[in-house]
């Protein structure tokens, strides 16, 4: 078995009488920069949620072989870094205490944080420029540098799979780029496996390494983002014929909904 590699079998997830996933079987192998497609209401959220334990489901979702719903928390908070859609801090925490509790997983209680846990805090706030804001409230933050300081503390837990939950929402277009990018450079360079649920399809195609595209809970493709049915796919699930756009040599093709 490869290092670090996540193999999600036979996942069903149910809730109530409605079947949400149906049996996905997939696997995911180390500094993978995964982007998973699908219109609302296809399970995208839902497969995060179960990757990550936080709901019930039948099937076996495994890293290296061990079941990750059976790890303890502390365990399983070192493994899988989650950037959820709408994460909600009741507390009113600083960005500074924040990010300390991302180290939590590697401390035991009331160790005192090292140099080092600081040094990866310092680098994760300047990676996501959140530096200038680190001494206030969380609460005080707007959407979007609220959201830019929780995928630096995805970043400051340093675990081996990152998953992000529509982790560019409420950023600006030029926000929404830099941490794209660094998405990408997390993966590349820092040989992170990432997963990422987002609605925005070219950003996924000029970023990602593989695209997973889910329709009604199964997968109807998985593939590279050159790979020449993708469009089909994405024209058949979100029922549009996509128009594709040429706009720099050497980079995919720009697709744009066209008549329904």
């Amino acid at each position: 078995m490869r290092e670090n590699e996540l193999s999600v079998c036979n996942l069903t997830v149910s809730i109530g009488d409605r079947t949400i996933l149906h049996e996905i079987s997939f696997s995911v192998s180390q500094n993978e920069n995964i982007t998973v497609l699908g219109p609302n209401g296809a399970g995208k959220t839902t497969l995060l949620k179960a990757i990550a334990s936080t709901i019930g489901f039948k099937g076996d979702i495994t890293l290296n072989g061990k079941k990750i719903s059976l790890m303890s928390p502390y365990t399983r908070a070192s493994k899988l870094g989650v950037v959820a859609q709408h994460p909600d801090i009741d507390a009113d925490f600083t960005v500074k205490t924040f990010m300390e509790l991302s180290r939590y997983p590697y401390k035991k209680p009331w160790e005192r944080l090292t140099s080092a846990d600081r040094s990866i805090i310092e680098e994760s706030l300047q990676l996501t420029g959140c530096t200038d804001f680190m001494d206030r409230q969380i609460c005080s933050l707007s959407g979007g540098e609220r959201q830019k300081v929780f995928i630096a503390a995805a970043i400051a837990q340093d675990t081996p799979i990152i998953l992000f939950d529509e982790p560019l929402s409420h950023l600006d277009p030029v926000q929404r780029n830099k941490m794209s990018k660094l998405i990408s450079v997390i993966s590349s360079e820092r040989k992170k496996t990432v997963i990422t649920v987002t609605h925005e399809i070219n950003e996924a195609i000029q970023n990602s390494s593989r695209i997973i595209v889910i329709d009604k809970g199964k997968i109807a493709f998985d593939g590279s983002c050159g790979d020449t049915s993708l469009k089909k796919v994405l024209d058949k699930v979100f029922e549009t014929e996509f128009i594709s756009a040429d706009w720099i040599s050497g980079r995919q093709p720009l697709l744009f909904p066209g008549e329904n």
